[in-house]
């Protein structure tokens, strides 16, 4: 991400110089230094951000806060303007301007719209999913998927997760599936406050929880004093202590009448931290998280990132999968038909909803919570009820 800011800054540095010599008739006059001086400084205040970040001994939930709202400016402030600057660099006319200044204060307006309104906009989506493989006893099973919640960079957390778990408690699922990322930076985002409410959260078979790349303590740079292994053993620690069963490259059983079907984890590792946003992971040994499952056993599986999915189709593995990570990005332009159109698209290969292969489904939940900007556009959080179906063979 660092090098799309990158090279988005260097064009917007060399438009402003082109704009300050079409409208001060050249760059050397105090008037074009003083333009020069506030617009470049917007331009590249990520990547100050971005240094500074890198000579400090380790990150903290209020500096990635503050990471946060500098990338939200930098989008209202530096990328939104463009069209303003294109109008100058295209025009005399006075008219042709004060369209590229509607323009930015249109994109503007719309940046602020997906922070204050669309961020908290949750939405429940349906999905059925159909299987001979499904037994009887499990005709009409609800689940409810949530991911990404990202705890630490939620504006309110008390009050946007209580009316998370609210939603998810009315939708009355068998059971909560949580596909990873509960934190953003380290276990501490989990207050006494966050533990009442997450034990509040509630489903007949019970929640089950896997581990995301932010829960493992990637972020982390001090491990001297605070190791990454400690983040996620207290964070484990705290999640089972409400009630959620957090299944670690391992497979449980949920029983109805005779019948069963398996629920595995998949834990994402530090092994797959550079390949994490890639079309494709690093190959890693899933195989021993399904160790002793009955290959006729109809399977769920939890997997925080969804590259896992050629692997899991290949082993004939789990019947649907459940992950996240991917958020859609949190920018998606919405069309009549298909997921839409978002820049995840670029980097993954499957990065929104559902998505079927040789008769096993793969459900990519856009999240919960925001990362890089505190906005979500065309993006609104999901809470997903898949609704599994009984198809007599």
């Amino acid at each position: 991400m660092i090098w799309v800011i990158t090279f988005c800054s260097a064009v917007m540095l060399g438009l402003d110089y082109k704009v300050a010599t079409r409208l001060f008739g050249g760059a050397s006059s105090t008037k074009a230094k003083c333009y020069l001086g506030v617009v470049w400084f917007v331009d590249v205040m990520p990547l100050i951000y971005h240094i500074v970040g890198y000579c400090l001994p380790d990150n903290s939930t209020l500096s990635v806060m503050i990471s946060m709202w500098i990338h939200f400016g930098y989008m209202v402030a530096a990328i939104a303007r463009q069209p303003l600057n294109i109008a100058i660099l295209l025009s005399n006319e006075v008219a042709a301007r004060l369209l590229g200044a509607a323009v930015w204060i249109v994109a503007a307006g719309i940046c602020f719209y997906g922070m204050a309104i669309t961020r908290t906009n949750y939405t429940v989506r349906q999905v059925e999913i159909v299987s001979d493989r499904l037994p009887q006893s499990f005709d009409e099973y609800r689940v409810v998927h949530i991911s990404d919640l990202h705890i630490g960079t939620m504006l309110n957390p008390e009050i946007e997760l209580a009316e998370v778990v609210e939603i998810c408690n009315e939708l009355n699922g068998d059971i909560v599936a949580f596909s990873g990322d509960i934190i953003n930076i380290r276990q501490e985002e989990i207050t006494p406050q966050i533990e009442a409410t997450m034990r509040r959260l509630k489903a007949r078979d019970g929640v089950y929880a896997v581990m995301g790349n932010h829960d493992i303590g990637i972020c982390i740079k001090d491990s001297i004093t605070y190791t990454p292994e400690e983040n996620t053993r207290l964070l484990v620690e705290k999640q089972r202590r409400c009630g959620w069963r957090v299944v670690m490259d391992s497979t449980e059983y949920i029983h109805r009448s005779n019948d069963s079907i398996a629920l595995t984890g998949i834990s994402f590792t530090k092994e797959q931290k550079e390949q994490r946003h890639s079309a494709k992971a690093a190959d890693m040994e899933i195989e021993h998280a399904y160790d002793g499952v009955p290959a006729e056993t109809f399977n769920i599986t939890l997997s925080h990132i969804p590259q896992h999915w050629d692997d899991i189709v290949a082993q004939k593995r789990a019947d649907l999968t459940l992950s996240g990570h991917v958020h859609a990005m949190q920018m998606k332009l919405p069309t009549k038909e298909g997921r839409g159109i978002s820049p995840s698209r670029i980097l993954y290969k499957r990065w929104s909803g559902l998505y079927e292969e040789q008769g096993r489904w793969l459900y990519i939940n856009d999240g919960i919570g925001c990362i890089m900007y505190p906005m979500r556009l065309g993006t609104p959080p999901e809470i997903t009820v898949l609704t599994l179906k009984r198809m007599e063979p």
